[in-house]
């Protein structure tokens, strides 16, 4: 139990700290909920503020409960009405953060930042090529396979580092099953609850969770998720793309030289 709590107030951390990862965790899941790659935001700016990356990615796991409650609230209808959809799904997920928690806690972090790199840097190039791409909506088996392939990687990314993972999986559920925006959006949430709450209980014990962060993204997802569509939609796409991408830019940077 010791060991859980021991990290409540570590030596880097102020007050003023707050505020910040409130706003980065608002700002970026109102962005993530819509476009995706939110999670580069809650993690840069907790890496700028001095939390060691490990910590950085459970605080973001933790946090990002937050998001699911926010998205589950606005989509539960989506939900209810695809109960074997979202079992489907939930699986393969689960499984995933599983293997990316295990991946989290004994994986040097060095190897993580270069890692965590490659996929920002991923990320970026796979939200300016998938723009425009029309969608198809015809689902078979073999698709069916492909998905739960893709939803094992996505839960074991998702667990493992993190950012942009949201962005794929929708990617995927709307494309290869054909689902709708908001579908896609809420399936997604729930599906994702089980491995946020595995990973919650073995990084906090393991001493990886710094509280204050973790608590304030708790609030501040939970306000970014429940209302992106009302206002992160009406924000013309270029501009979040241009956001995305000098924040993402951004952290490489950071990391590469200053980390």
């Amino acid at each position: 139990m010791h060991r859980m709590f021991h990290g409540f107030f570590p030596a880097y951390f102020h007050w003023w700290h707050i505020p910040v990862v409130f706003l980065a965790g608002m700002v970026g899941e109102a962005y993530g909920s819509v476009i995706g790659g939110g999670g580069i935001l809650l993690q840069s700016v907790q890496v700028f503020l001095g939390v060691p990356i490990k910590s950085a990615i459970a605080n973001g796991n933790t946090g990002g409960m937050g998001t699911e409650a926010g998205i589950i609230s606005e989509t539960y209808p989506d939900i209810t009405s695809n109960k074997k959809l979202t079992l489907e799904i939930t699986i393969p997920f689960t499984l995933g953060g599983i293997i990316g928690i295990w991946l989290l806690l004994n994986v040097s972090p060095n190897v993580i930042k270069y890692i965590m790199i490659g996929a920002v840097l991923s990320i970026l190039a796979h939200a300016y090529y998938a723009r425009g791409r029309k969608r198809s909506t015809h689902i078979n088996r073999s698709q069916h396979v492909v998905l739960f392939v893709f939803m094992l990687l996505s839960g074991t990314y998702g667990a493992f580092i993190g950012p942009g993972e949201g962005a794929f999986s929708k990617f995927a559920l709307m494309s290869v099953l054909g689902l709708s925006f908001i579908q896609g959006q809420g399936i997604k949430a729930a599906a994702t609850v089980p491995s946020r709450i595995y990973s919650t209980i073995l990084t906090a014990a393991a001493g990886l969770i710094v509280w204050p962060y973790t608590l304030t993204l708790l609030v501040s997802t939970f306000i970014g998720a429940k209302y992106a569509t009302k206002v992160a939609k009406k924000i013309p796409n270029p501009y979040l793309m241009a956001g995305l991408t000098v924040v993402s830019l951004a952290f490489v940077v950071y990391l590469l030289f200053f980390y």
